[in-house]
């Protein structure tokens, strides 16, 4: 028999005990005879119980589904010479990174337009996102909001006042995480800004002036 511990396994816990429970000790029982879907086994041992052996099953980062570890039929015999059955066992999977999109919908800023609406899309409903996750480079956020779909939320961006050159809003990787506790990705987007006063420079050509 072959138990996986763990039910389901991600990001917040990605690897679980996997113990092989035979009904006789096994002869010729080894890592090679064992198989995973979803994952790596490591670290085959035999316990203090001659029918009992344990190993660690990792989930493999990005990988989302069923895992499973499996001993194929024959890969190990009985005492008496006696080929071995098939055992296996199943676990959910879900180490899938979830992803954000960042969005600045205006092409360009200025005097005349200095906001625009940053629009934030997750591939997962993301936890414990905040406008603490969110930098701007040339200008700040406001009035983040989560919108009726909970893979999307919406903020302000405004161009500071004086400043010329590329602006950006960006989420840092690992600021947020899914239901799962995946760790999020990065994601950002970037805006022209022109947002400096053009100045003007007056010269009366003669220093004094007289009835000459």
């Amino acid at each position: 028999m072959v138990d996986i511990a763990q039910d389901t396994l991600s990001d917040a816990t990605s690897s679980s005990t996997v113990t092989f429970t035979f009904s006789a000790a096994p002869v010729g029982f080894t890592a090679s005879d064992i198989t995973a879907v979803g994952g790596t086994v490591s670290g085959l041992a035999a316990t203090g119980n001659p029918l009992v052996y344990t190993a660690t099953f990792t989930a493999t980062d990005g990988f989302r589904g069923t895992g499973s570890v499996s001993v194929a039929a024959g890969s190990y015999t009985t005492p008496t010479g006696t080929p071995g059955d098939t055992g296996s066992d199943l676990v959910d999977i879900d180490r899938e990174n979830p992803t954000v999109t960042v969005d600045i919908a205006s092409g360009s800023l200025s005097d005349g337009a200095p906001s625009s609406t940053v629009t934030f899309i997750f591939s997962e409903a993301p936890v414990g996102f905040g406008a603490g996750d969110i930098t701007a480079v040339g200008g700040t956020i406001s009035g983040l909001t989560a919108t009726a779909d909970p893979l999307v939320y919406t903020a302000t961006y405004t161009a500071t006042d004086g400043f010329r050159g590329p602006g950006s809003v960006s989420v840092a990787a690992g600021s947020y995480t899914d239901d799962s506790l995946n760790a999020g990705s990065s994601g950002s987007d970037t805006v022209a800004i022109d947002r400096e006063n053009p100045t003007v420079t007056v010269d009366i050509a003669d220093s004094a002036l007289s009835d000459g």
